[in-house]
């Protein structure tokens, strides 16, 4: 079964749905794959109307790719995160951070930041500002450091190598590691502690995620040295500030993440699309009105959008909040 039906809503759970006017949508990269690897067509892709929850507010498809389906889009189809080592290969390359105009400033400037946490996607947020901060751009160290870590840990795929190619695999191995020690130490200490919080959702690229036999995990485990927990695993920590950019649409409990990210830290920072017309690759999206739906919900929250001075523009949402009443009140401030 390639589609299913949605009945509630899967943030808030509920069932009041109102039908949103279909728009022409032009078919993305995302959808062009879709279509070409499950032999659809574009008038199978219109059968998938929008509509909007009248209690939270957000977007959502139905019917939609089921699950088993979805879980192939985001892993064979298109299992690639192609925006998001675009980044990491612009910055390693040219020194270049994602583009949030004054977020980072402005986010550093408000919250006191000793733990800090990103969720699924390690190269959509600002780890790589941080990582500046630490180790000044210098492209001779940063393409060593991209050419290194991607030998180190492709070399380890040893599957139907002779005993002699994997000798000469372990030799560079080796040599790879070491040049990305001897990089490391030229770093200033770290003074943020660095999370990056997964789920393995089927809406999330995730085990095929990789760029040149390398996952964007296991890179960003090894360039930024930041601690990998999973969602699920219970912990003590606490972070000052959680951040969910392009990944709350991609994971199949959105409530569940964002009530982590409130529950175990001072504040949430949320990027997402908000586009009229739900894209037909994502089930679901935010909305600007969300943020009524968190006032009801005694969420303190704040719209950065107008106020980062981002020079890109899109259909788009930031915004801060918290569960915490007194840094609630000091939003204003920021």
């Amino acid at each position: 079964m390639l589609l299913e039906h949605y009945k509630n809503c899967i943030f808030c759970g509920s069932k009041k749905f109102k039908k949103i006017n279909d728009q022409t949508s032009k078919n993305n990269f995302y959808t062009r794959a879709i279509i070409e690897d499950l032999n659809l067509t574009n008038q199978f892709l219109k059968k998938i109307k929008t509509y909007q929850c009248q209690n939270c507010y957000i977007l959502q498809n139905s019917p939609w790719f089921s699950e088993d389906i979805s879980r192939k889009i985001y892993s064979n189809i298109y299992g690639q995160h192609n925006r998001s080592w675009s980044n990491l290969i612009s910055f390693l390359k040219k020194g270049n951070t994602p583009e949030h105009g004054e977020l980072f400033k402005k986010l550093n400037k408000f919250i006191k930041i000793k733990n800090y946490a990103e969720f699924n996607s390690p190269f959509m947020g600002i780890f790589l500002n941080y990582y500046l901060k630490e180790f000044p751009y210098n492209k001779k160290l940063y393409n060593s450091l991209y050419k290194n870590i991607i030998h180190y840990l492709a070399s380890r795929q040893v599957a139907g190598q002779t005993k002699i190619d994997q000798r000469k695999g372990s030799l560079k191995s080796k040599k790879s590691l070491a040049t990305i020690r001897g990089i490391k130490k030229k770093i200033i200490k770290q003074k943020i502690k660095k999370f990056l919080i997964v789920d393995n959702s089927h809406l999330m690229w995730g085990q095929n995620d990789n760029h040149k036999s390398v996952n964007s995990r296991s890179f960003a485990s090894e360039l930024l040295d930041l601690k990998i927990l999973p969602l699920n695993k219970k912990t003590n920590m606490k972070f000052d500030l959680f951040r969910i950019f392009h990944t709350l649409d991609h994971t199949s409990n959105p409530g569940k993440i964002l009530n982590f990210g409130l529950n175990n830290s001072k504040y949430v920072v949320v990027y997402c699309h908000i586009n009229e017309q739900t894209e037909k690759q994502h089930l679901f999206s935010i909305t600007e009105k969300f943020l009524k739906y968190l006032k009801k919900k005694k969420i303190y929250s704040l719209n950065l959008t107008q106020i980062i001075n981002k020079k890109y523009k899109s259909p788009e949402l930031y915004f801060l909040c918290t569960k915490n009443k007194n840094l609630g009140y000091k939003l204003k401030n920021i």
